[in-house]
């Protein structure tokens, strides 16, 4: 056996852990323990048989995993509810996944095809909705035999109304600017930029970028930069660690918990910075400008920061006691 059948047939191995544990956790989805820990590692299960499979151009297998892991991907999202339905579904897309794996491992005779094809439309009618899915409205019949049907109306008869005494369409309005005024450019500061870094782990998690960079789009317009500067000679690469740092610049009206919600799934295994640009970035400059221009911040804090010297407490002058009074003899 070469070396790249003595990799495949680990794959296979692997394949065999990974489709016990997706089936264990559907289990546990299905008895209603339906928490995001469970769901991750269903997704991370199917994830791995995909990554594998894209890797020995395994194309069938791959097509169908995408479609599994797509809608467990709206599932861990909050997007999709995690019901009774789905779970169903998501049992038998698993018994497919087997039978793909077997079939391309060579161990089973090929996949029923329309079986394949059936789960897949379930599953994208689960993720996307029925009228999204292409060719569905098509088929929707309609049970009551309603026919449209083509309606006229005569036309109104004509008023004798005196002319409306309305000011000419150029007038200025109060509160508006005028017609003729030029365009208000957009607020700054409807947009972040987002430093991300990966850490090895995140891959090894059966992670990847291309998934984060795409639901970063679903948000607002993306402009995407990869920094590779930080990639060692090919005698000193490591193939566990990532090198890699990609800044997004993301537009839009979109609030920071938005997005860190997209990486809360590798927060521990990246390095992730979230600045708003704009006049968001320059608030703390605009309150410094608030200030009065004769109020010295910096002498203000020196000052605050120079030890307190305490006086030392004058010893009191005793008070000489009065004389006595003198006594008058007595006759």
């Amino acid at each position: 056996m070469d070396a790249f059948e003595a990799i495949k047939a680990t794959f296979f191995q692997e394949c065999d852990e990974l489709l016990a544990d997706l089936e264990a956790k559907l289990l546990v989805l299905e008895s209603g323990q339906t928490d995001n820990e469970t769901i991750n590692a269903v997704f991370r299960a199917v994830h791995s048989v995909k990554g594998g499979a894209g890797a020995f151009g395994l194309d069938a297998l791959v097509r169908f995993a995408h479609v599994f892991e797509t809608l467990l991907d709206e599932l861990r999202a909050g997007r999709k509810p995690c019901d009774e339905i789905t779970v169903r579904t998501l049992l038998r897309a698993s018994d497919v996944l087997a039978d793909h794996v077997a079939a391309a491992q060579g161990h089973a005779p090929e996949v029923d095809e329309a079986r394949s094809a059936g789960l897949v439309a379930e599953m994208e009618v689960l993720t996307h909705g029925e009228a999204s899915v292409p060719g569905a409205a098509a088929e929707e019949e309609d049970d009551f035999g309603f026919t449209p049907l083509a309606a006229g109306l005569a036309p109104l008869p004509s008023l004798d109304l005196p002319p409306l005494d309305l000011p000419p369409l150029d007038a200025p309005v109060a509160g508006l600017p005028p017609l003729d005024a030029p365009a208000s450019a957009p607020a700054a500061g409807a947009g972040w930029r987002i430093v991300f870094r990966p850490h090895g782990a995140m891959y090894a998690n059966a992670n990847e970028t291309g998934l984060l960079l795409r639901e970063l789009g679903r948000l607002g317009s993306v402009d995407v930069t990869l920094d590779d500067s930080a990639v060692p000679a090919l005698d000193a690469l490591d193939v566990e660690e990532n090198h890699l740092i990609w800044t997004i610049e993301l537009t839009g009206d979109v609030t920071e918990a938005a997005i860190r919600d997209v990486f809360d799934f590798v927060e521990s295994d990246c390095d992730l910075s979230v600045t708003a640009f704009g006049d968001s970035v320059d608030a703390g400059a605009e309150s410094a400008a608030a200030a009065p221009a004769d109020l010295d911040i910096s002498a203000l804090l020196a000052k605050a920061a120079e030890p307190v010297v305490e006086a030392p407490t004058p010893t009191p002058t005793p008070t000489p006691a009065p004389a006595p009074a003198p006594v008058a003899p007595v006759a």
